[in-house]
């Protein structure tokens, strides 16, 4: 099942794929790191060099899948390899084992990440592993899924690991003495065919999920045995004190609301007495209930909420409200039926082997005391009722992200089904609230953002607790909290009486011939010489510190056991064909392209097939881009075509069709904390602002402005959420979007004076210029130099 992926989980993706390019252009990790986050890099004694970094997804983000897909990206951008060995290691047997299912499951749309990515997959168990065959390892990605605990020497399984395994043996045979450097040897000198050797030679990576587990001393030794090639750690709550996590990106709760990926806000009500709320909770789970058989109606998705009760612990001497306690409560006094009840203890397992989202699952109420079983995953939870009194996060942190995720993915019609519902035995409501706050923390989000996704159930609670450390709510609503429109018109391309998008697809259909295009790289383009020597070496930094090259080294390794000889020009340019992506081509014009680069450089250039194999994915790399270069070219004379007043399809701008901002919806990834306050901005929170620079002082310039009514900080990425222009390669974000007092609007392009005038900035200001010379006055775009602001204001005269 192909499951796509979410905007901020391609951001994610992005991110990686761009660090790893930093690591090759640099061929330094740190560097590469601080060059992209602007923090340091910590390094780990045994991994010097390595790139090891974490990926942060809040609760319900999906971070599997994103897992899924950062093996491809790893495999191509950085390892230059066909066939990675991973090593999966997860917290626990239980995440273990559901990780090893899915992953197993070719209908799973987790190993479709593999498939999408023309990547043959083979998963395994680290007992199964222990009898691995080469020719697996040699064609195909290979995933061993495991814990962390099964590879720790005092572990009876462990030792297993570090142990002769004669099936084993077929992977050391060829190998040569400079793979084999870094073994283990037994007392006659020779390599230990043992799984720890084998992942020592094959340089695995390494996925770490919920890392904040993993980063002990011991952990850290044990991985080093494993001589990674990179750790990728994906976690909603990364270490930040003992041996901090090298965080790479950062996942908002905005970005994830913004995806309807979870239930928000978390609407709480507050009572002493446990039977009252018991019943309050239980009268709210029956009113989603009758909800959701009328989102049925209208869209045919089965909903059957279901209510997470947390009960009391037994305690000698003392009474407690109990599993036992709530059931019989829940049977007795409110008469629920025996078989909608679950208890989920430790001591009773009433979920496990139950398919709790089967319309003909009657389960509405599970009854638990401080943990669900661990990957428990049910997006019918969402109401969280606990009859104890809540004072800290660990009561709370675990049970209170199971609520979260929203059905689906998809925001419901009936407004109810879009919130999660949390009744806390408590008599101060701000006490409960902050408990919620920190487990909000607890499953990966920031405090400020945690604190604001709380509000009350009770309408009359009109005060929300305020939050040390935490910017106070603007007593003044903002114009999307009032819900104001917000409403832009858009360029769109007329067709007869039609109107449709001015997109991408309106000039990438264009039919050209691949084929019939000059094959030839130029050594610009493809170097005959590659520098290889001295990379694999240990060096002084700038700063005296001894360091390693690791990236050449790793490439050097990954070249020697690749199982890629003896090929010949026909199949490097049939390997060039599978590997380049190009949806757009056939076959039949791809294939004799690249066989004619291929014979270019061998014939023309006298570059040895062997060269070429030995640095094919530089090869594979530089044929794309001569591939991209002649489509965009294709593509640029189709689009300025578009842009001529006499076509036949023109380009308009009416008031008829406009872009609307979303006022539920503002998918920033991370929020302006400035001191300035500004007065205008349309939605509560200004997202992707620093508070200072060009962009930041722009903002300031246009929200003094006495004919602006509001503006909004355009966020970029976002197409169903964000206003665009389309340019000939991709779409275009302004960076302010504003309407002005007299009804007109306003399009503000913040830009550098040393960015001014190259070709992007060019082509934008060429875009803008015309949506605003088709508006017939209704639209102005601005892209003032640097810091010449007052070309704003000229605008509006």
């Amino acid at each position: 099942m192909h499951l796509p992926l979410k905007e901020y989980q391609e951001r994610t993706l992005e991110t990686l794929t761009k660090y790893y390019r930093k690591c090759l252009q640099l061929n330094n990790a740190n560097t590469a790191f601080y060059d992209i986050t602007q923090r340091a890099y910590g390094g780990l004694e045994g991994l010097v060099g390595m790139p090891y970094v974490c990926l942060r997804l809040p609760t319900g983000g999906g971070k599997t899948l994103v897992a899924c897909h950062a093996v491809s990206i790893t495999a191509s951008e950085l390892l230059k390899t066909d066939t990675p060995l991973v090593l999966w290691l997860t917290p626990s047997n239980a995440i273990r084992d559901q990780t090893f299912k899915a992953l197993k499951n070719p209908e799973h749309p987790y190993r479709d990440a593999f498939t999408s990515a023309r990547q043959k997959v083979e998963i395994f168990t680290v007992s199964e592993a222990l009898s691995l065959p080469p020719h697996i390892l040699n064609t195909k990605t290979t995933i061993i899924v495991s814990t962390m605990q099964a590879f720790r020497v005092e572990d009876t399984d462990g030792r297993k690991v570090y142990e002769q395994s004669g099936a084993l043996m077929g992977h050391f045979t060829h190998l040569s003495e400079e793979s084999l450097s870094e073994v283990e040897e037994d007392e006659s000198g020779k390599p230990i065919y043992s799984l720890a050797n084998l992942l020592c030679v094959k340089r695995p990576l390494v996925i770490v999920d919920e890392a904040h587990n993993a980063r002990t001393e011991l952990s850290f030794d044990t991985l080093s045995r494993f001589n990674p090639s990179a750790i990728i750690e994906f976690t909603a709550t990364p270490a930040t004190i003992t041996n901090p996590s090298n965080v790479l990106y950062t996942v908002s709760a905005a970005e994830l609301q913004a995806e309807d990926m979870i239930k928000m806000p978390i609407l709480l009500e507050t009572m002493p007495d446990w039977k009252r709320l018991l019943s309050a909770a239980i009268a709210q789970r029956n009113t989603l209930e009758e909800e959701a058989k009328r989102e049925r109606e209208e869209t045919g998705e089965y909903i059957r909420p279901v209510m997470l009760i947390q009960a009391q612990p037994r305690r000698k001497d003392t009474e407690t409200l109990t599993v036992d306690v709530v059931e019989k409560c829940l049977l007795e006094e409110h008469e629920i039926p025996d078989d909608q009840i679950a208890r989920a203890t430790s001591e009773d397992k009433d979920l496990d082997d139950v398919d709790i989202d089967d319309p003909e699952c009657p389960i509405r109420y599970v009854i638990t005391v401080q943990a669900l079983r661990e990957g428990w995953d049910c997006p019918f939870a969402y109401v969280l009722c606990s009859v104890a009194e809540m004072r800290s996060s660990t009561a709370v942190e675990q049970i209170l992200g199971r609520i979260m995720r929203m059905p689906k993915a998809q925001r419901k019609k009936q407004e109810s089904l879009n919130s999660a519902y949390a009744f806390v035995a408590s008599r101060n409501f701000s006490d409960a609230a902050l408990a919620l706050v920190d487990g909000l923390v607890q499953n990966g989000f920031q405090k400020q953002a945690a604190a604001e996704l709380i509000r009350p159930i009770d309408t009359e609670q009109t005060t929300l607790p305020f939050f040390e450390g935490l910017t106070p709510p603007d007593p003044k609503p903002a114009p999307a909290e009032q819900g104001e429109p917000f409403k832009v018109p858009k360029l769109m391309v007329q067709q007869n009486q039609t109107f449709l998008d001015f997109e991408a697809s309106r000039f990438l259909e264009t039919v050209w011939q691949l084929s019939e295009c000059d094959a030839e790289l130029t050594e610009e383009e493809f170097p005959s010489e590659f520098n290889t020597g001295e990379r694999g070496e240990i060096g002084i930094s700038g700063e005296g510190r001894i360091e390693m090259r690791f990236i050449g080294t790793l490439h050097q390794q990954m070249t020697l056991l690749a199982p890629d000889k003896n090929w010949d020009a026909d199949r490097l340019a049939d390997w060039l064909d599978r590997t380049i992506e190009h949806l757009d081509i056939l076959r039949r014009e791809s294939l004799p392209f690249l066989q004619r680069l291929v014979n270019h450089l061998i014939e023309d250039r006298g570059m040895t097939i062997d060269v070429l194999i030995r640095n094919k994915y530089a090869l594979k790399d530089a044929a794309a881009a001569k591939i991209d270069s002649h489509r965009k070219k294709v593509h640029l004379g189709a689009y300025h075509s578009l842009l001529l007043p006499e076509s036949a399809t023109p380009v308009v701008v009416s008031p008829d069709h406009c872009f609307s901002f979303d006022p539920h919806r503002y998918p920033y990834n991370t929020r302006y904390k400035g001191s300035y306050q500004f007065q205008k901005h349309y939605y509560p929170h200004i997202g992707d602002l620093k508070d200072r620079g060009e962009e930041f002082e722009c903002a300031q310039f246009i929200d003094r402005l006495p004919q602006v009514k509001y503006w909004v900080r355009n966020i970029e990425r976002q197409p169903a959420l964000s206003f665009w222009l389309q340019t000939s390669t991709d779409k275009f974000y302004p960076d302010f979007v504003c309407l002005l007092t007299d009804g007109r609007y306003l399009v503000v392009e913040s830009k550098g004076d040393h960015l001014w005038s190259n070709d992007d900035s060019k082509e934008k200001r060429e875009i803008g210029d015309l949506w605003e010379a088709r508006s017939n006055g209704g639209c102005l775009f601005v892209m003032p130099k640097g810091t010449d602001f007052e070309a704003i204001r000229t605008k509006l005269s």
